[in-house]
């Protein structure tokens, strides 16, 4: 659907990506400097959350740790961690070099590169900490790899990402969180601890995990990765003429909404498609969903007391031999849910 970036200019689009956030926080929030004293709040808040996993004088490898500020800086050269940082921006990487050096902080080490090629030795590190990075990677198996490579025996990976379907290019899957755990279980890996929050100022959730490098394998994979990366799926957008909606929705800007508890949604699934996957909210006024094509059916529980964008997935047992109708429509709602709402953002095929 979408092209991801190429390795050798991703820096660059980092960057880029950088500048137009200070002009978003200018033009949304005007105190720029009132903002990013939030958000900084926030991170530390995040190495706190870390921390507790993290015994003073550890060898810590920070992967994506973007620009440093000067109260995160103390606050690692406090507990004594022989800290090392990785960035995939040259211009982020020397600017907190230059920040730890004014502090007097010379131990800290700082190298440019990418989150599936760690150059660092094996069992070099007591934990790996990294926000909003992993998601970026290019290959998903080689980053666990590399983090598993190069912590040793028993440590930990304290992790936040990101989670569910977006169409922003840089982050090629759309996991949700449980699949985020199958992936760490299949790197070798015990779950210590998983939580969803909204630690940033920003809207939207995110999820943190700390979890343990084990000294083996599990036998064979829970999942394939390649099963969630966008490009592998063509994308229709909610307001196709392949999509209509029974009651005139709702429309916004990239999604429209059907209320109450009798919409439905049909969509035209071109011929030869092997699976379909309405792109839809999961939230508290979410409620169960029945999707239907040919002779298949499945049924999902879309509620959801934090907001999120998931695609649900129906697979066909052959190609489907002529184009078809695939129908969505709401069965009921859970004890919790608020309602029956439909909130459709596109449909994924392939």
């Amino acid at each position: 659907m979408t092209n991801t970036t190429d390795r050798d200019t991703f820096g660059v689009r980092q960057a880029e990506m950088t500048a137009r956030w200070f002009e978003n926080v200018k033009r949304q929030h005007g105190d720029v400097d009132a903002y990013i004293r939030t958000r900084f709040s926030a991170y530390i808040d995040r190495w706190k959350e870390a921390a507790r996993f993290i015994p003073n004088g550890s060898r810590v490898l920070d992967i994506g740790g973007g620009n440093l500020f000067e109260d995160l800086v103390r606050f690692l050269a406090d507990r004594k961690y022989v800290y090392q940082y990785i960035d995939v921006d040259p211009s982020s990487v020397a600017s907190s070099q230059a920040l730890a050096r004014s502090l007097g902080i010379d131990s800290f080490t700082f190298q440019h590169g990418f989150n599936d090629v760690l150059p660092f030795q094996d069992s070099g590190f007591d934990a790996v900490f990294s926000s909003h990075c992993i998601e970026h990677s290019f290959n998903l198996p080689a980053t666990f790899s590399e983090i598993r490579r190069v912590l040793a025996g028993g440590g930990n990976l304290c992790m936040a990402v990101p989670f569910g379907w977006e169409v922003n290019p840089e982050h090629p899957y759309f996991f949700g969180p449980n699949e985020w755990l199958a992936l760490l279980r299949q790197a070798g890996f015990r779950i210590r601890t998983a939580q969803i929050g909204s630690e940033y100022p920003e809207n939207g959730y995110d999820f943190f995990i700390s979890a343990q490098r084990l000294d083996s394998l599990p036998n064979g994979p829970l999942l394939d990765p390649e099963d969630f990366r966008k490009t592998n799926f063509n994308f229709i957008a909610f307001d196709s003429d392949q999509i209509k909606a029974r009651e005139t929705p709702i429309i916004k800007d990239d999604h429209f909404i059907c209320q109450g508890d009798n919409w439905e949604i049909n969509v035209l699934v071109p011929k030869g498609a092997r699976e379909i996957c309405p792109i839809m909210l999961r939230h508290e006024w979410s409620g169960s969903v029945q999707l239907s094509c040919e002779n298949v059916a499945s049924v999902e529980d879309l509620y959801s007391w934090f907001s999120y964008v998931q695609p649900i997935r129906l697979r066909f047992e052959a190609p489907l031999a002529q184009d078809s109708f695939a129908t969505l429509r709401p069965i009921g709602r859970n004890l919790a849910s608020a309602s029956s709402e439909g909130v459709l953002y596109g449909v994924l095929y392939r």
